[in-house]
């Protein structure tokens, strides 16, 4: 947008595109979860598949890759602990620093979750042909990482 725009139409934002996607995605999946009775919630699913993929990470990790601040992190990380999900280790060279991995209730859940969550994700790309999604990745994978290069300047 430049200097001389008097107005801005949301329907041509990316940013305001990608999040209305990103907000039904996560309302079906919730709605999804509880329908089938697993105590997550989109949120947690997220912080779980990346422990899951990774076989353990740090908290500090988890705050990267999910784009949230510690304390965020903390709070969605207690009530994974609380529902049995995930177990918390000091770190090997520094013990203040937790490495989170899951335990055997979280590596028995994930799989049946994972696809719930796909089954959710073809719902939402129904009729869209692989080309487009592929595109669409790579578009909004350049954007957040664009933004991620300006950070601090």
């Amino acid at each position: 947008m430049d200097a001389t725009t008097t107005h801005y139409m949301l329907k041509d934002s990316l940013g305001h595109l990608a999040t209305q996607f990103s907000k039904a995605v996560l309302r079906r999946i919730n709605q999804e979860l509880q329908a089938a009775g697993h105590p997550i919630t989109s949120e947690q699913w997220t912080a779980l598949t990346h422990i899951w993929n990774q076989g353990g990470l740090t908290q500090q990790e988890l705050c990267e890759r999910l784009i949230k601040d510690k304390t965020n992190i903390a709070r969605v990380l207690a009530g994974l602990e609380r529902l049995g999900f995930i177990r918390r280790e000091a770190g090997a060279s520094d013990r203040r620093e937790k490495t989170v991995h899951l335990t055997p209730a979280g590596s028995e859940a994930m799989p049946g979750i994972a696809a719930l969550v796909q089954g959710v994700l073809a719902t939402a790309c129904a009729g869209i042909d692989e080309h487009e999604l592929s595109v669409c990745r790579r578009v909004l994978l350049r954007a957040r990482q664009n933004l991620k290069a300006c950070r601090g300047k």
